[in-house]
């Protein structure tokens, strides 16, 4: 057992046999880890069950208050416990799946307001709203919270109360897990991840699914869509899962797909569910004739495992041990031809986007290399999945461009317009997500943004920007590490390098950082994530520290995938 303020529940590690549990990032989105992938089955790795106590008899209203906060931490049976505390009018009323507010426990406070009314005060570290999407909650103001109270058979009970749930980090850690749903990019080849966060139980699966059906999270609007057809719902309020196969009957609406958006539909459910999950498609409990999508599959955004590099003149591949480099034919001669100062490889490795003291570069296999941006001051570029080359002035965020090999540019408009400069800017590897570390004064913002495109995927926006870190330093370098994790480093104001792992929509780690670090590059998960010193050292990470790889090298190289 273990005691708490306002009561005592009993924490049991048990497995649920009614059905599949959620065992994910066990952190809350300000200090929890990143993790690679989607969660584990309950059978590898248990989920825990509170239990928390029941009203006692003849309780006051402040114990009453304090055990029913401890008791919707419990989403057992549908808050069963908790709707104890309730009168009976009220209990079917109240809304535990509204949201939860997550606080730090230590800022909790009680005030009576009269005979029948208390506000229960909390400062919120965080937030998580009704479909799963967490906020970081910055400021340290208290939060007031109403509750009502009216007597029933004697013994007091709340008959009004905030719709949603108030947990402290330390509990949400072990009811919540994170899930990343998936939709599609709008050419339907990458599935792209929306992180949210479900309360453990054998009702995830019915939760996901729903989350699914209910469409992306609002600043994915535009970047993402769904193969679902429009108004697409379940017919009944669970989802059955029978021998790992999660059952989903969806409604008439369903009727509206192909065969191929029914292939789709099934890709974005079983990528959704954890691991070790299937789903089978019926429509009003009919049988569908689904079939394999072949080469329609949606791709994978994994990068060569090697680094990248431009060292001794040569531009190419660093090998396993020793000093050698692999050239990639028809691209690293230019490039190294052209003395970049930072280059960004395209998915399938045909083409690059070079940067050097005489402005921005295309090169692309078997042609001559191509300006496509003479400014001045340009950050190093990014390439997205269909081959566009972004650019942007540092000394000028709002002045972005993307360009054809062609000789077009595009200008974009970009939402950041407080920002004074960017020091970095990288698409991410599916095409529908900008990943920017912007400075305003000492401040450096580390946000991420949709990418919205035209009906020919050519970039025509940028969406309202979520802010995923900032503090106060000098921002030098961001990079994707893997579809749902980003990394930035900063140098704070003590002269220490700050690298910080965030996963989007999930927790964050601060990593011990390589020293003298000026730049990072990201490969396919966190332990690969490489950073180069300002002379010239190439440092990847060894047990809890970084070790130096190899010197002299003057670039490490972004790249966007390996299939085109």
């Amino acid at each position: 057992m273990r005691n708490r303020e306002g009561g005592t529940r009993r924490l049991l590690a048990v497995l649920l046999a009614a059905g599949v549990l959620l065992a994910g990032c066990s952190g809350i989105p300000r200090d929890g880890g990143v993790q690679d992938g989607q969660a584990a089955l309950p059978d590898d790795n248990p989920a825990p069950v509170f239990l928390p106590s029941k009203p006692r008899k003849d309780a006051t209203p402040d114990a009453i208050l304090r055990g029913f906060i401890d008791a919707a931490s419990s989403p057992e049976s549908n808050y069963a416990i908790a709707r104890e505390f309730l009168t009976p009018d009220y209990s079917g009323a109240w809304e535990p799946d509204a949201g939860v507010t997550v606080d730090d426990f230590s800022g909790r406070s009680t005030t009576v307001v009269d005979e029948t009314t208390m506000q229960f005060s909390v400062t919120p570290v965080a937030e998580v709203d009704a479909s799963g999407q967490y906020q970081t909650v910055d400021s340290s103001s208290p939060v007031p919270l109403r509750y009502e109270f009216a007597r029933v058979g004697g013994q007091w009970r709340i008959n009004q109360a905030p719709n949603g749930t108030v947990i402290d980090r330390n509990t949400f850690r072990d009811v919540f897990s994170a899930q990343a749903l998936y939709f599609f990019d709008p050419s339907f080849r990458y599935l792209v991840p929306d992180l949210r966060w479900f309360p453990r139980g054998a009702s995830a699966p019915t939760k996901i699914v729903k989350g699914v059906l209910a469409g992306p999270s609002p600043w994915l609007t535009g970047a993402v869509v769904t193969a679902f057809p429009e108004g697409t719902k379940l017919t009944a309020d669970a989802v059955r899962v029978v021998a790992r196969d999660a059952k989903v009957d969806l409604n008439s609406e369903a009727l509206n797909a192909d065969r191929v958006s029914l292939q789709r539909m099934e890709a974005q459910l079983s990528r959704s569910l954890p691991p070790g999950l299937t789903a089978t498609i019926t429509i009003n409990q009919n049988s569908q004739d689904i079939g394999d999508m072949g080469s329609n599959a949606p791709r994978a955004t994994r990068v060569d495992a090697r680094a990248l590099v431009l060292r001794d003149g040569k531009f190419g591949f660093l090998a396993a041990s020793g000093t050698a480099l692999a050239p990639i034919a028809g691209i690293s001669d230019p490039v190294a031809a052209l003395k970049p100062t930072a280059v960004a490889l395209s998915p399938g490795q045909t083409m690059a986007a070079v940067l050097t003291g005489a402005g921005l570069y295309g090169v692309r296999v078997g042609d001559d290399p191509v300006r496509l941006d003479p400014r001045s001051g340009l950050i190093a570029p990014s390439v997205d999945s269909d081959g566009f080359v972004w650019s942007v002035p540092s000394a000028r965020p709002g002045e972005l461009f993307v360009h054809t090999l062609a000789g077009k540019s595009i200008a974009v408009p970009t939402p950041w317009q407080e920002a004074s400069a960017i020091v970095s800017l990288d698409v991410s590897r599916d095409g529908t997500r900008l990943l920017a570390l912007l400075r305003n004064g000492t401040d450096s913002h580390f946000v991420v943004a949709a990418i919205k495109r035209d009906n020919n995927n050519v970039p025509v926006g940028i969406g309202e920007p979520i802010v995923l870190s900032s503090g106060a330093g000098v921002p030098l370098d961001a990079t994707w590490i893997d579809e749902l994790t980003v990394g930035s480093l900063i140098r704070l104001p003590s002269g220490e390098e700050r690298i910080v792992a965030q996963q989007i929509g999930g927790g964050t780690t601060v990593l011990e950082s390589a020293p003298g670090s000026v730049s990072l590059a990201g490969s396919n998960t966190l332990r690969e994530l490489r950073a180069l010193s300002a002379g010239g050292a190439l440092q990847m990470q060894r047990g809890v520290g970084w070790q130096e790889r190899i010197d002299e090298v003057v670039l490490i190289a972004t790249q966007q995938g390996i299939v085109g």
